[in-house]
């Protein structure tokens, strides 16, 4: 599952094009986001941060970027397939 305060088409747009299968959640009131610390509460919003969480609920993958940076997410997406990958082997 995937969380961010982006819209629900924002997330759609980003799940159709990287072919990912998985929910995307829209915490547009920033809920989340506060209860990971990453809630600015003088903007009022997120601060920007990657975290991937595998099914076991542990932090696979964190990083934060500056306002000003655009995030580059490949290296969370490059977590993902792995995890992805993995957890297809443990089924398979």
């Amino acid at each position: 599952m995937g969380i961010s305060a982006d819209s629900h088409w924002s997330h759609k747009a980003f799940a159709d094009r990287e072919g990912f299968d998985f929910p995307l959640l829209s915490d547009w009131f920033g809920n989340v986001g506060r209860l990971f610390g990453v809630w600015s509460e003088e903007k009022q919003r997120e601060m920007r941060t990657a975290y991937v969480i595998d099914s076991a609920g542990v932090i696979a993958y964190k990083r934060s970027y500056p306002d000003d940076q655009v995030p580059d997410i490949e290296q969370a997406v490059d977590v993902l397939r792995k995890l992805q990958e993995r957890e297809e082997k443990l089924a398979g």
